[in-house]
């Protein structure tokens, strides 16, 4: 089978590997479709020692696919059966674990970063990981929701349910966007804020929401506006940026929570005074538990949200050097492997 390997230094190889077999309580998934993350390009910026130290593991944490072969003891899983396969893996005893949040393990590892992942023909995974995909979710919008969309997902639902609210989103990546097109299917007026000029126009073509050039308006005083003044009662941050953080309190209403989503600088730094004076709740959110892999797919099972349309690049795995190489470049929405 084919398989992709960082070589650090912001380059790719496509390797020939064994086809995995499964062992106890372990499957083998043929994939479908396979995302590119953000955190991806992280690694793929590392340094060559950093890649010669993974001995050839195999990069992705975003698979969903049809599984062709199950081990012993795996009673819930099928050959045939349609999953995603949640990101993260961790010792799988503890109370982090046992509840879905392997995340938050002490022991905490994902596919892609501490064994194979799914950027290949095939994946082997323990068969907790499996998670059911409806035949209704294609296999575009399960690999997004095998991160990304699940992340985004999981951040709204840190904000309380206000429908008719506003809801701001600032950075709209493949998460950002997500959080956009979902807040908007829970309800929310959509507000999105943004720089680059490629992920502006997929935005305003999705036509959900209004969307906030940063590179030529003040997102603070936009949103001032088209609020009446009061502000929104939600906002995620999903760009990392230093100054979108601070604008992020800067534009929510009192009472109204923040939700910190991108990575990126260390600090966070923001106007006291905002959190203080509008008592502002603070949260944060790197990842999500399978708990929301199961709220989101009953939720897109409900709700039409047109998550297909983030998808802007297909690569054939073969095509691994492009599509690392076009999806650095930012002017993508979301980037997938498909088979």
């Amino acid at each position: 089978m084919k398989g992709v390997v960082y070589l650090g230094d912001s380059k790719v190889e496509v390797r020939d590997f064994p086809r995995p077999e499964p062992g106890l309580g372990q499957v083998v998934t043929e994939m479908k479709v396979a995302g590119l993350c953000g955190s991806d390009l992280h690694k793929y910026h590392s340094s060559q020692k950093w890649a010669r130290g993974r001995k050839g593991m195999i990069s992705g944490h975003e698979p969903t696919g049809v599984v062709v072969e199950v081990g012993l003891n795996v009673e819930h899983i099928s050959v045939g059966d349609r999953i995603a396969v949640y990101h993260r893996v961790g010792c799988g005893h503890c109370a982090d674990c046992m509840s879905g949040n392997d995340a938050f393990c002490h022991a905490s590892g994902a596919f892609g970063r501490t064994q194979d992942g799914s950027h290949a023909d095939y994946m082997l995974a323990d068969a907790r990981h499996c998670l059911p995909l409806p035949d209704d979710i294609s296999f575009v919008v399960g690999t997004q929701l095998a991160c990304t969309a699940g992340t985004a997902f999981s951040a709204l639902g840190k904000i309380p349910a206000r429908s008719g609210d506003t809801l701001v989103v600032f950075g709209l990546g493949p998460v950002g966007l997500a959080a956009l097109l979902m807040g908007v299917g829970m309800g929310y007026r959509g507000i999105g804020v943004e720089i680059q000029p490629y992920r502006i126009k997929l935005a305003q073509r999705l036509g959900q929401g209004d969307i906030i050039n940063a590179q030529e308006d003040d997102p603070v005083t936009v949103i001032k506006e088209l609020s009446a003044g009061k502000g929104c009662g939600g906002v995620i941050e999903c760009s990392g940026s230093p100054l979108a953080r601070k604008q992020a309190a800067a534009v929510a209403s009192r009472g109204a929570t923040v939700v910190y989503v991108g990575g990126g600088h260390p600090h966070l730094t923001v106007n006291f005074g905002d959190v203080l004076g509008k008592d502002l709740t603070l949260r944060a959110n790197s990842v999500y538990s399978v708990r929301h892999y199961f709220e989101a797919v009953a939720f897109l099972g409900q709700q039409s949200v047109p998550l297909d349309d983030i998808v802007t690049h297909r690569y054939k795995i073969e095509q691994a050097v492009e599509a690392f190489s076009t999806f650095d470049r930012g002017e993508t929405g979301k980037v997938v492997f498909e088979w």
